[in-house]
């Protein structure tokens, strides 16, 4: 397999910089589209750039400026805007997960220093209750949005260019964004407008995307912002904003995605709605028939994957080609099943402290198993342990407030340290093999990825969750089981011991524990590995 040159785009500094590019180069193409009460609504590039102006304007004329300001909501055209409308005014924006309880929300919009909160109805409560202790933090519903937009359109007509003429500088802070931690206080990540920027840039130097995309991913995570917002804007191409999961088929249905951006569990969980349509319509056996068949045509270089397989790519809108994964890692029977069916699916790997994209396989070099060839802005290498250590322009500045947890962060050499383990193979490609906090130290001197026994366990059916660890120099399995198995707690037992003989005697499972309850997890759905410890 050999690689090939880099797709070609513009340098561009930040995210001022990728609006205006966006607006000079697509106009009149449409950048966003949502449903609304059945309506179809679409933004062209240049409306948008327009309301960006006039959102942007009328905060500036309440005073808010060089100040940071805190977003919180579903993914929506509102929050899109206010996140540029704060970002392209040298203002910084606070992104904040919708999943957090009050007290959370009030702790990230204190120790952020936001001065204003800006909020979906569907969060009016919250914002409500907060504002009757939080008096330094004004509260602005977005449904208030297209009044303030109309105040600024007239502040602009009658001449106030302030907002427009602001060009932030590459090293200018834009946001904040608290990470959901599985470990430990959530930190705030300081990324600048040239982290965003060159970041997104990079990304789409290894991948090629086309057609529209249907947004899935949550936008106060940097991956959904930057795979699912910035780099599709940079190609020039539409965003279909999902509102709910719920109402995921119909936005493929008029939104027609060529691509997406998503975590394994989507890809899971759309895979596995194939199979069950399949099953509920009696065709399950007919389509392992068309695969094998398809297949074994594919080895003739022979591919008809478009024609055998159109009725299951019409469930997704009929043009879905490619999608890109991260976030965690991903199985390879996905990444194959989507194959047989004519979808690629490339995986990436990122960290918010790196903007988030580290490296990300591409369309034609695809190295199954890895998470693909480290981005052009990001020089990327294996410390002697096995921490896996990034150098560039996408780099953090810091933990906002934090300057013990910063200089913990990086190496002396200014490397940043991601705390994951892994290793660059013979092509280039990175391979993520665990976390240094999850490695489990026996007296024997074997370090073992906790991972990599979970992934072995996972091959047992009705194991639904698992985390290893090491208690009194035995491997521990605590698991949680389907509750729907039969005799599930009896054959776990017999199950782990056949698996042991397939393992090196240094990773067999000394002990296990089973679960009554779910492990408690972070608003990502990542286990807090918390147990054993």
């Amino acid at each position: 397999m050999k690689t090939y040159p880099l797709y070609e785009h513009p340098q561009i500094n930040t995210l001022k910089e990728l609006l205006l590019f966006c607006t000079e180069n697509y106009k009149r193409k449409i950048a966003f589209s949502y449903t609304k009460k059945k309506e179809l609504i679409s933004i062209s590039y240049e409306v948008f750039k327009s309301d960006v102006d006039c959102f942007g304007t009328y905060l500036f004329s309440e005073n808010f400026r060089n100040c940071n300001i805190a977003v919180l909501g579903e993914n929506s055209y509102n929050w899109i805007l206010t996140h540029f409308a704060v970002t392209c005014g040298n203002n910084v924006i606070v992104p904040i997960d919708k999943e957090l309880d009050r007290e959370s929300v009030k702790e990230l919009l204190v120790d952020s220093n936001s001065v204003l909160f800006v909020y979906s109805d569907t969060y009016s409560d919250i914002a409500e209750e907060l504002k009757e202790t939080l008096s330094q933090v004004t509260f602005l519903n977005m449904k208030k949005i297209p009044d303030c937009i109309s105040q600024g359109e007239e502040l602009i007509k009658n001449g106030n260019r302030e907002f427009i003429k602001i060009m932030p500088a590459k090293d200018s802070l834009a946001s904040i964004v608290y990470t959901s931690g599985t470990t430990g206080k959530s930190k705030g990540v300081m990324l600048t407008h040239g982290n965003f920027a060159t970041d997104t840039v990079a990304t789409c130097q290894n991948a090629l995307i086309e057609g529209a995309t249907v947004l899935l991913l949550p936008l106060h995570h940097t991956f959904g912002l930057v795979a699912g917002v910035y780099s599709v804007l940079l190609y020039g191409l539409t965003v279909h904003i999902n509102q709910s999961l719920k109402r995921i088929q119909d936005d493929f249905k008029i939104a027609k995605p060529q691509h997406l951006s998503v975590v394994p569990l989507i890809v899971e969980t759309l895979y596995n709605k194939i199979w069950t349509t399949a099953k509920t319509q009696n065709k399950d056996k007919l389509l392992k028939t068309l695969i094998t068949v398809s297949n074994v045509l594919l080895k003739l270089k022979i591919d008809l994957r478009k024609q055998l397989f159109k009725s299951v790519i019409e469930s997704f809108g009929g043009n879905l080609e490619l999608i890109i994964s991260g976030g965690a890692n991903i199985e390879r029977k996905y990444i194959d099943g989507f194959n047989s069916l004519g979808v690629t699916v490339i995986n990436g790997y990122g960290i918010t402290e790196c903007s988030p994209v580290v490296a990300v396989n591409r369309n034609k070099f695809n190295i199954i198993g890895s998470v693909g060839l480290p981005l052009i802005c990001n020089e990327v290498k294996i410390a002697d342990d096995g921490e896996i250590l990034v150098k560039g322009s996408n780099v953090m500045q810091g933990y906002w407030n934090n300057e013990e947890e910063t200089k913990k962060a990086f190496t002396s050499d200014g490397y940043f340290k991601t705390g994951d383990i892994g290793f660059i193979d013979e092509f280039g490609a990175l391979h993520i093999t665990g976390r240094i906090k999850n490695l489990i130290i026996l007296s024997n001197g074997e370090n073992i990825p906790a991972e990599a026994i979970e992934s072995e366990i996972y091959k047992i059916p009705y194991v639904k969750e698992v985390i290893c660890y090491g208690k009194n120099n035995l491997i521990v399995a605590e698991v949680f089981l389907n509750k729907e198995t039969e005799n599930a707690k009896e054959l776990i037992h017999s199950d782990i011991k056949d698996l042991n003989k397939n393992l090196p005697i240094t990773r067999n499972i000394g002990e296990i524990i089973i679960r009554e309850i779910e492990f408690p997890k972070t608003t990502t759905k990542k286990i807090k590995r918390t147990q054993g410890v």
